[in-house]
């Protein structure tokens, strides 16, 4: 049983990510995260907690940053929903995102009780503080804070180059003309909302399926577990929805695929290590 997360009100680590993560990060010097990591170590041990500094090592990530790219993964993934069913192995096949590899400290967490890892949490929060500011010079209070950091950072880069392109705007229009004559529902017709439209949807039948199997999950979604024989019908319809999609707009992705890149990736440099991305 799988839950299903959503890093960025995604924007980027949620369920649009297939439209999102596309050019490599831009590097502004070294990674600032094995010195993170190591400083969120040593803080740890001071408060008398275990803690394993822990990288993610790079994975492999699709070209969505050019229509021709987007094409590509779309032609076997869809908007990279029912893939990771059909393909459980590959790592293009989680919505543009690669697989996690587990955290140590995951281990470490499952060990203590509620009243230790309350306590260990807490510690964990000040000691990212700590690393952020010694680091990169900014002050983070909780990992929630700054997944609410790189979310506005997003959203407010969008608004700016992406809905507030006249020229998108346009072609965002013709874009949602061409699905409805298709046959597809279309909500809004703001680029980024277009953008993510057809990715949302089958998230929302992904969700819908993990609830059914899970009636009592106290109202978090997880991802269905199913057979890549019994995700391939819906894997097969999302490609079809996906391409069709994208061939209706294809002037709009031409020009919008590397706008979003240009952004996801300047956000990512800038608060991606924050949340170890």
């Amino acid at each position: 049983m799988r839950r299903v997360t959503w890093l960025l009100s995604l924007a980027l680590i949620s369920g649009c990510a297939a439209e999102q993560a596309a050019a490599p990060v831009p590097s502004k010097g070294p990674d600032p995260r094995p010195r993170m990591e190591q400083i969120k170590a040593d803080c740890m041990k001071q408060k008398g907690f275990r803690y394993i500094a822990f990288v993610q090592p790079p994975q492999p990530k699709p070209d969505l940053g050019t229509y021709e790219g987007m094409k590509a993964y779309r032609q076997k993934y869809g908007y990279g929903v029912f893939a990771m069913h059909v393909y459980p192995k590959d790592p293009l096949a989680r919505g543009g995102e690669s697989p996690y590899v587990h955290d140590p400290n995951d281990a470490i967490m499952m060990k203590l009780n509620n009243e230790q890892l309350a306590s260990y949490k807490k510690a964990r929060e000040g000691c990212l503080n700590r690393a952020a500011k010694e680091v990169l010079k900014k002050e983070v209070s909780s990992t929630d804070k700054a997944v609410d950091l790189l979310n506005a950072a997003s959203a407010r880069l969008e608004a700016e180059e992406i809905d507030g392109d006249p020229e998108l705007v346009a072609l965002a229009s013709s874009l949602a003309d061409c699905l409805t004559a298709k046959g597809q529902k279309v909500s809004s017709t703001k680029p980024t909302d277009l953008a993510r439209r057809g990715s949302k949807a089958f998230w929302a039948e992904s969700e819908k399926l993990g609830d059914e199997q899970y009636p009592n999950n106290k109202g978090l979604h997880y991802v269905p577990d199913l057979t890549a024989a019994q995700a391939r019908p819906y894997l097969d319809r999302e490609v079809k929805a996906a391409l069709e999609d994208l061939e209706c707009g294809k002037e709009f992705y031409t020009r919008y695929a590397p706008k979003q890149a240009s952004i996801d990736a300047r956000v990512m440099d800038e608060y991606g290590p924050l949340l170890g991305m």
